[in-house]
């Protein structure tokens, strides 16, 4: 899987793709290695853009991480 344009927008897209494939923590890692390079990459894009997008990037990240996390506690809470 891989992004086919060089366009920051697209870039982003693509990213979110894979964070939405995350199943496992070190797939969280990789992704969140993705996001990292996603700024330094296009750090020179409009600043307003970049903290827009890269924002967006991490939010979906931490979003995956902590549903991740409730599922264990429920989990903990519930044993069957």
């Amino acid at each position: 899987m891989a992004s086919t344009s060089k366009h920051h927008g697209d870039i982003a897209i693509w990213i979110e793709k894979v964070i939405e494939s995350c199943e496992t923590p070190l797939q969280e890692i990789s992704a969140r290695k993705l996001t990292q390079q996603f700024e330094i990459q296009y750090r020179d894009i409009d600043r307003e853009l970049n903290w827009e997008l890269s924002r967006r990037l991490r939010d979906a990240l931490d979003n995956k991480f902590y549903g991740r996390m409730d599922k264990l506690v429920e989990k903990i809470k519930n044993p069957e």
